[in-house]
């Protein structure tokens, strides 16, 4: 009974201390927002449509922004995360806003290899700066917007739904700040 109670009291005060760094609502994180050490507050959807197992399958996404905790100004991202059979490096994003082609290119920050008795999955991890009238126009969509992430070296391609109502929240909290 004694260990049960210490344990839960150690769990609550991690989860208080962890909570000043970071507050999450609606899978909308912030962090450093209180922190007088940093200079930028981030914030992400990381946790928004999370997949079950943790791994992307084969792709997932978020949205990031990091705001100067002095001028306010905003610089926008969206993570790529993709879970394949063998290494793609697309290096551009692409979708149609209004009808016209929009080209992003794609910049591989990390990769990793797990290997088994079956076959080996290769994750790798992509940043595309976005503007903000980008994600506006994400955020108005009445459904998903389809984004291909290609290579103008390789014929393959890989198409990741991008949600609306995720922008919209993101867009909403990453508003509000800086406090």
């Amino acid at each position: 009974m004694k260990r049960n109670t210490l344990l839960g009291l150690g769990l609550l005060t991690a989860g208080l201390l962890t909570g000043c760094a970071t507050t999450t609502t609606d899978g909308i994180s912030v962090k450093y927002a209180p922190d007088d050490l940093q200079d930028q507050i981030l914030v992400t959807s990381e946790l928004y449509d999370q997949p079950f197992t943790g791994f992307p399958s084969p792709s997932d996404y978020f949205f990031a922004a990091s705001i100067d905790k002095q001028s306010g100004q905003k610089a926008y991202q969206i993570n790529l995360l993709v879970n394949s059979e063998d290494w793609k490096r697309w290096d551009q994003l692409q979708f149609s806003r209004n009808g016209e082609p929009v080209t992003l290119p794609l910049a591989w920050q990390g990769a990793d290899m797990t290997c088994n008795d079956y076959g080996c999955a290769h994750t790798e991890y992509g940043v595309a700066n976005l503007d903000e009238s980008t994600l506006q126009y994400i955020a108005s969509q009445s459904s998903p917007v389809e984004v291909r992430m290609r290579s103008s070296r390789v014929d393959s391609h890989l198409d990741v739904k991008v949600l609306p109502d995720e922008a919209r929240a993101f867009l909403a909290k990453a508003d509000r700040l800086p406090m």
